[in-house]
Parts: structure tokens; C-alpha cells; sequence
């Protein structure tokens, strides 16, 4: 609960947006500070807890601002999704095939094996940002990391679904999350009153996220939840895909 003091100053949300992000995330750790989690909640949530009870008090109104076009939305996702091609293919490609770390393909000369294999979790790990950057560019989704430089644990979008306020954990696929860590992403999610566990894709794999209060939703079903195009992203991911593979396959034979 937040302790109400009488001669504190009513939320201003006009003045609000106009702060940038380091003055926004210094006003929310500070309100923050003035809320006792419940007995209920575990200690390693309390700031999760504390910080998204701030939040509630105007991320509706905060998400009711955004309102981009169509095609600004489009545009928006292209130049995220360019982004993080350009810096995984530039940056972050080299780096892991350069890298030595041993395995089973290593030990064997398998080296095509074994620099698939670095590559392909690589990019399936790197991609999870990605996903919640695209995310964002939804009028109906925050991500407070972008917007305040507040990271919620477990938590990669705040989403106005059907009127309601909608914390989201967003993985690639359904088996993207180890079945271990999923007892932690319930423990994560059910703090807030509502949530929701979606994946980018609907791959057909079995589901390691398990809950009976939280639902889930693959691919179209979860991009439809937040008013965006899940044909449009696939089929700007797929290029993007294909495109860091051929990459991937010159650099490799460069190498070899």
C-alpha cells in the first residue's frame, strides 16, 4: 500500500511526461521508497512489487498518449529490428565465432558444429530484447526500460488489454523458457493482478511456462493481443534471419 501524506504533491502527469528518463526513474525509485510490499510477497520482488505500484498510479493514462499511425508503427519496428541486425552482425557475429569456448564439437574438430551451435543461442538469446523493443511500438504497450530506465523483474511490457492494465513476460518460443525457471516466472507474474506469458513465435513445442492463473499466448495469438501485426513482423524477421546466416556462413569460411 502507498502511504498517503496530505501535503504531498497530487501527480502531475502533464509535467510527468515532460521529464526525461533519468528524472522520470528518480521520481518513481523515490515514490517507491514509501511502499511496504505485504508479507506475501518474496523479499527478492519487493522492488519489482514497489516500483509497479507506482507505475499503476498513471501508466493508463501514460499508454493512452501513444498514438502513432499505422505506418509509424511499421516504421518504428523496421528501424528496431535493422538496428539490432546491424549490431549483431557487426558487433556481436565476430565475437562469437571467435569464440574458444570448448565443447563435445570442439573436442572432436567438429568446427562447423561447433560455431552453429555458439551462434544459434546467441542469436535466439539476443533476439529476446528484440522482441520487447517490438513490442513497444504498440500504442497499447510501455516497455519501462526505454521509457523510465526502471527494469521490473520478470516483466518486459506493461500492455492496456481490453481496458485492463497487463504485465507481460515475452520469450522466442514456448520452450525458450527451461522448465526449471518456470515455477520463478509464475513466482515473477503474480504479483501483479493481471498477467500474461507470450511468445514472439508459435513453434509447436511443448510449453515450459506452467500455470493455472496465468494464460499464455504464441505468436499471433500474443502480437494480436497488443494490437500489432504478427504477419508484418514475421515477415520482417524472416530476412533478417536469413540474412545473419549468410553472414554468419562467410565469415565461418573466411576462417577456415
Amino acid at each position: 500500500m502507498i502511504k498517503k501524506n496530505k501535503k504531498e504533491k497530487e501527480f502531475d502527469l502533464e509535467e510527468f511526461v515532460k521529464k526525461n528518463k533519468s528524472d522520470k526513474k528518480k521520481y518513481i525509485l523515490e515514490e517507491a521508497k514509501k511502499i511496504t510490499p505485504p508479507g506475501t510477497i518474496h523479499t527478492n520482488l519487493y522492488d519489482a512489487y514497489k516500483n509497479k505500484e507506482v507505475i499503476n498510479k498513471f501508466i493508463k493514462e501514460y499508454i493512452n498518449l501513444k498514438n502513432d499511425t499505422e505506418d509509424q508503427i511499421k516504421e518504428n519496428i523496421v528501424s528496431k529490428i535493422n538496428k539490432f541486425k546491424k549490431n549483431y552482425i557487426e558487433n556481436k557475429l565476430p565475437e562469437k565465432i571467435a569464440t574458444k569456448k570448448n565443447s563435445v564439437f570442439s573436442l572432436v574438430g567438429a568446427e562447423i558444429f561447433k560455431s552453429a551451435q555458439t551462434i544459434s543461442k546467441s542469436l535466439s538469446t539476443s533476439m529476446g530484447s528484440l522482441w520487447e523493443k517490438s513490442a513497444s511500438c504498440s500504442n497499447n504497450v510501455i516497455n519501462t526500460e526505454e521509457e523510465f530506465g526502471i527494469k521490473i523483474t520478470g516483466v518486459d511490457a506493461i500492455a492496456l488489454i481490453d481496458g485492463k492494465l497487463t504485465y507481460i513476460q515475452l520469450k522466442t518460443a514456448e520452450d525458450t523458457l527451461t522448465a526449471g525457471h518456470s515455477p520463478r516466472s509464475v513466482m515473477e507474474l503474480s504479483i501483479h493482478d493481471n498477467a500474461l506469458f507470450g511468445t514472439a513465435f508459435k513453434t509447436g513445442s511443448v510449453w515450459h511456462f506452467r500455470s493455472q492463473n496465468i494464460n499464455k499466448f504464441a505468436g499471433k495469438d500474443f502480437w494480436t493481443k497488443i494490437d500489432l501485426e504478427y504477419d508484418y513482423i514475421y515477415d520482417q524477421i524472416k530476412p533478417m534471419i536469413l540474412e545473419i546466416e549468410k553472414k554468419y556462413i562467410q565469415l565461418r569460411d573466411s576462417k577456415n
